[in-house]
């Protein structure tokens, strides 16, 4: 319980300074190199605060060069602070337009070109992969969570196509990400934060170059099976029924 209070305390005094800094930033260049470090920074403290002990594994997969799709498996309201403080990328993520109406906070996401997405409303969901889209082009790095919201259990719901249109549509290559143990640390509904160890593991990139729409089928399921492999050490079929965090 003194975790959870130590993380929830941290939380706070962590996110508002470090979200009116990047409102600030924001205000003269949402692409700064300072936003990234403020993210970064964000991430890393709520990941110490939350006692993980955070380990990567395949980042020589990535180009520090190079700005990717990452789509990555989704357990925990901790995903994304691991996420950002594991992965050297300008990253900016799709999350649930809930996310955005908190204030300060969900000022800052708006400000540093974070992106909402209410899957509930099909065309304002397609206007918030435009908004990904321009964020590549900016020179962004986008996370994904395929699964559109927080698994229940520990197995993974069915992908959703839409971070595999983008990846196509932008040429941009996807790369699976594995975030193992976050569902041991704080999973969906739980009341305390349990201390451990988080591991990130980074896929072999997929390509897109030179494929068309109708490869989308086969980028979704080559990104799965990475990340299933990653996690279970083998593909797993699940079922549609898997349960999911929903708005």
């Amino acid at each position: 319980m003194l975790r959870t209070v130590w993380l929830a305390i941290a939380a706070f005094f962590v996110t508002i300074p470090l979200s009116t800094a990047t409102i600030f930033v924001a205000i003269f260049r949402s692409t700064s190199p300072a936003i990234d470090w403020i993210v970064r920074t964000w991430g890393t403290l709520l990941v110490k605060a939350a006692g993980i002990d955070l380990r990567t594994e395949g980042l020589e997969n990535i180009d520090p060069a190079k700005r990717y799709i990452l789509v990555a498996n989704h357990y925990s309201y901790l995903d994304i602070p691991c996420i950002v403080a594991a992965v050297p990328q300008p990253i900016r993520f799709m999350a649930k337009v809930s996310l955005f109406k908190i204030p300060i906070f969900g000022w800052a996401l708006a400000r540093a070109g974070f992106i909402p997405i209410d899957r509930q409303n099909r065309r304002t969901a397609v206007k918030s992969f435009d908004m990904a889209a321009d964020r590549i082009r900016k020179g962004n790095t986008i996370v994904v969570f395929p699964e559109e919201g927080r698994s229940k259990v520990r197995e993974m719901r069915p992908f959703q196509r839409g971070a595999f249109l983008l990846a196509l549509k932008s040429e941009k290559t996807i790369v699976p990400i594995a975030i193992d143990s976050t569902f041991d640390v704080f999973p969906v509904g739980a009341k305390r934060v349990k201390p451990g160890r988080v591991t990130v593991r980074v896929g072999t990139p997929i390509e897109t170059a030179g494929r068309s729409l109708r490869d989308k089928g086969v980028l979704l399921e080559q990104a799965r099976t990475q990340v299933e492999t990653m996690l279970f050490g083998a593909p797993i079929t699940a079922p549609s029924s898997i349960p999911a965090e929903t708005e």
